[in-house]
């Protein structure tokens, strides 16, 4: 005669299953977190190589065409006009400055590039509201960017043009965005 209450339990039971589940989401909520960090921090690193690039070919053009370049924001790309008050309007734009005035007109000057400025909910801090670059690739002074990628200031990083012309990633920094 067989025992059925010696017979061997297959499966789960319900606090084994509990249990389980709670442990995912422990984990899935530690990586969903890890990975909002990553993002807002690769979000700083990829500005600020791409600003750092786009700095350097302004400067070239200024070298190579014997032309001034401006660096700046303006609202609307293209058409005649002074560049912005500040690096988060609009789009950022260069062009060889013919006429040798700080602003873009059409019929002067030539458009080099337009590049789209800001990741969304991004922000920018600028020390002047242009760069501009002589013929030699001199920049006309020293001057610092701050991006800040989020609005709780945990990734800013500094940038820094320097009076030759050259740029320089300075990191991280505890400066922020706003005013």
């Amino acid at each position: 005669m067989k025992n059925h209450h010696l017979a061997k339990q297959r499966g789960f039971t319900l606090i084994e299953l509990m249990v389980t589940i709670a442990i995912g989401a422990i984990l899935l909520g530690i990586a969903l977190f890890s990975t909002t960090q990553m993002t807002n921090k690769e979000k700083a690193n990829n500005f600020a190589m791409e600003f750092k690039r786009q700095v350097k070919f302004a400067r070239a053009k200024a070298m190579t065409t014997g032309d001034p370049v401006v660096m700046c924001a303006m609202a609307t790309p293209g058409s005649d006009g002074a560049c912005a008050a500040d690096w988060m309007t609009g789009t950022i734009i260069m062009f060889s400055d013919i006429n040798n005035n700080g602003t873009f007109e059409n019929s002067a000057d030539i458009l080099l590039r337009s590049v789209s400025s800001l990741v969304s909910n991004s922000k920018i801090k600028s020390t002047a509201n242009s760069i501009q670059f002589d013929t030699r690739g001199q920049a006309s002074s020293n001057q610092s960017f701050i991006y800040c990628p989020t609005s709780d200031n945990k990734y800013n990083i500094k940038l820094e043009v320097m009076p030759a012309g050259t740029i320089r990633d300075l990191g991280k920094t505890t400066e922020t965005c706003d005013s």
